[in-house]
């Protein structure tokens, strides 16, 4: 069976998932090098796989065992790490966000369309088994025409130091609620027309202090008529708290709840429901789903099923979410290419 040799570039710890996927769960991927500037956690990751590390993203560029790399690391860096990669021949899987800004992802893929590599951008839940069948039951017709979405987001607590600063990550609209978007666009079928957001940052002091919001609600037009509402928040005590609705002319379909089935115990105190406390147990099949949809689309030289383009899209409504903020109205959400 042919294999892409697989390089992991950024070992935090989404990177770290995506480096165990492919030395674990990928029978047509091969991971042969990860690189961070952190020489001892990229020694470490190393030794752990038997593969080579890196601390420089050059010289892992330069390596010709290399067909393709994993960008994981912080937002602000993608652009740079996407148009190096592509210039040097190497496919791209990017983890979301693709950048900070719509002018970045424009360039992000321009270079890999020039290069005539893949690019493809990390929304696993897209590859959610509940959120798969969601998709597939909107496209069957099963609750007619689909005219709301509904999502409603929480994490458990506020993100790493760096993702606090919107400069650096895009903030709470692309750095959190990005996936969101991503499932709006993907389960209505339909491009997002006009935002208007409400929000503030009401729970951390420090997001505060860096320019970036913990509690918003987006209002929004679908293109063709269609209407939406996600709200988000970077708190929740309970743990990882995620439910999306949609409904249609002849019915609704429900992914989540507060009443999770993940797990329930009963006793004689009554039906205790326990949620997920992060997100890692809640879409790692997905991941695993995600990177393998990127491997096969290198070895069947197809268009992979998350493109450049839709990460673009949602850095546009992030932006237009952001001017929403700023002058306390409706925006229109530009399209850029």
């Amino acid at each position: 069976m042919p294999k892409v040799n697989v390089a992991v570039a950024g070992l935090g710890r989404i990177g770290k998932v995506h480096a165990e996927i492919t030395f674990t769960r990928l029978e047509n991927a091969r991971l042969v090098a990860v690189m961070d500037v952190v020489s001892e956690l990229a020694n470490s990751v190393a030794e752990k796989y038997k593969v080579k590390a890196y601390t420089d993203y050059d010289a892992l560029l330069k390596d010709p065992e290399v067909d393709a790399v994993f960008i994981t690391t912080p937002t602000n860096l993608h652009k740079e790490m996407i148009v190096k990669a592509a210039e040097a021949g190497k496919h791209v899987f990017t983890e979301k966000p693709i950048t900070v800004t719509s002018s970045e992802a424009i360039e992000a893929i321009k270079a890999a369309e020039k290069a005539d590599v893949k690019l493809m951008v990390g929304y696993m839940r897209r590859f959610d088994d509940a959120y798969a069948t969601a998709k597939k039951k909107i496209v069957e017709g099963s609750i007619g025409n689909p005219l709301v979405f509904i999502n409603i987001a929480r994490d458990p607590g506020a993100p790493p130091g760096w993702a606090q600063d919107p400069r650096l990550s895009g903030g709470i609209f692309l750095d959190m609620l990005s996936h969101d978007f991503d499932m709006a666009r993907y389960l209505m079928g339909k491009e997002v027309k006009e935002v208007y957001v409400k929000g503030d940052a009401l729970l951390y002091n420090e997001i505060k202090q860096k320019g970036d919001l913990d509690v918003v609600t987006i209002n929004f037009e679908f293109e063709g008529g269609g209407y939406g509402l996600i709200h988000g928040s970077r708190k929740s005590v309970f743990g990882y708290d995620l439910r999306t609705e949609i409904m249609g002319t002849d019915g609704t379909i429900y992914v989540g709840s507060q009443t999770d089935p993940n797990l329930a115990v009963g006793s004689k105190d009554g039906l205790i429901y326990r949620g997920v406390q992060w997100f890692w147990s809640r879409f790692y099949d997905a991941y695993v789903l995600e990177d393998a949809a990127f491997i096969n689309s290198i070895l069947r030289d197809e268009k992979p099923p998350i493109t450049g383009v839709d990460g673009l899209r949602v850095v546009e409504i992030a932006e237009a979410c952001w001017r929403s903020v700023k002058e306390q109205r409706p925006i229109s959400v530009r399209r850029t290419l």
